[in-house]
């Protein structure tokens, strides 16, 4: 589903001039300033997220300090060069409902306020299924995440790669499609026993799905994760570990990225039409992918975090992928071991290994959402 980003574009008559970054903590609203010293013009238009808002000045600047903002109202702002144009792309946590926007003067300033989000509490029954005992009780004692959580759930996209006339990756008695959706759906059981996410699979039974209609999906179900499920091959069957992949448009950094690439990357997705402005939708395609990699790519450390104990983990890359392409949503591959590899296979055929590796996807998703 298409979301709402807001983007303030703003005008001026110089190209070259300092932009200052201030920032304060108020009871009710979390302020961010930008001060530039002389009057612009700005305006609003609608986009995807409502979490996303982008401020584009004329200038050329690029000696300004990223400001270190407090990462619990805002989680992240990105400083774009692009010519004559420097962007703000700022990212809001849940923790902030709205937001209000105006100017002072002697110096001009333009004044964000993140207005906080006051949550009710309400008691959420628990369950008798020792894997929801296991998670909360981990979450409660480790992460002391209530127990009652009341908030809007995480919509994840869970993605098992290949499937029906396309195998996959075939070797020491295993078929990749047939592993991507085992490892799929007890990663799905396992959030599911968590009151904060609700969990999709792009595919639950053996059929064959395009790449395009698997981003198209998690588009539509209005995802705030999407990880696709693979399995890795090599044809000298001396590779072994698990990588994760993000989103790079320019393609892999590595030569294992590129060779997986090459196998997974076989349809390209169009970008979204949101307006009647062909340039506006250049715009808001291309920042909506920034965000899809930069997001992508802070989740893809979360797992790190939480898979090096329980796998051989080898390295996080980023490649050309097409079903990545999804705007607006982080989105990572997983290439969970080798099939080519005999000792991978078999760790592939346990049913613990399964399980372990399956809540160490889970302690990432929850870190990556819920972090302080």
């Amino acid at each position: 589903m298409l979301r709402k980003i807001l983007i303030l574009i703003l005008f001026a008559v110089n190209t070259a001039f300092a932009v200052k970054i201030k920032h304060a903590d108020h009871s009710d609203f979390y302020r961010v300033v930008l001060e530039t010293g002389k009057p612009v013009s700005f305006e609003e238009i609608p986009f995807l997220d409502t979490k996303i808002f982008v401020l584009s000045l004329n200038t050329n600047s690029k000696k300004m300090n990223k400001k270190i903002l407090k990462r619990k109202y805002v989680k992240s702002l990105d400083i774009i060069y692009n010519g004559e144009t420097t962007k703000f792309v700022f990212e809001v946590s849940n923790k902030i409902k709205g937001y209000k926007i105006y100017t002072l003067n002697n110096p001009y300033r333009i004044v964000i306020d993140f207005l906080k989000k006051k949550t009710p509490r309400k008691t959420v029954q628990t369950s008798k299924d020792p894997i929801y005992q296991i998670i909360m009780n981990y979450e409660i004692k480790e992460k002391k995440i209530p127990e009652d959580f009341s908030g809007v759930k995480k919509v994840i996209v869970i993605d098992p790669g290949h499937g029906g006339k396309d195998p996959g990756a075939i070797a020491n008695g295993l078929w990749e499609k047939d592993v991507n959706l085992k490892i799929a759906k007890k990663l799905k059981e396992i959030l599911e026993k968590d009151p904060r996410f609700r969990v999709y699979l792009t595919r639950n039974s053996d059929r064959f799905i395009t790449l395009y209609n698997r981003t198209v999906f998690a588009i539509k179900k209005n995802a705030d994760l999407f990880i696709s499920i693979h399995c890795n091959s090599s044809p000298t069957r001396t590779e072994s570990g698990t990588y994760v992949y993000t989103l790079n448009l320019r393609g892999a950094r590595s030569k294992i990225a590129r060779l997986v690439e090459k196998r997974e990357n076989r349809a390209v997705m169009n970008y979204i039409k949101v307006s009647t402005n062909p340039v506006v939708n250049r715009i808001m395609a291309d920042l909506a992918i920034s965000t899809t990699m930069t997001e992508g790519r802070n989740f893809a450390y979360y797992l790190k975090k939480h898979l090096k104990n329980i796998t051989d983990f080898k390295d996080v890359d980023s490649a050309n992928f097409a079903v990545l392409k999804t705007p607006g949503i982080p989105s990572v591959l997983i290439e969970v071991l080798y099939l080519t590899d005999p000792v991978d296979a078999q760790l592939l055929k346990s049913e613990d290994f399964i399980e372990k590796f399956s809540f160490g996807v889970y302690n990432a998703v929850v870190d990556y959402f819920y972090r302080e």
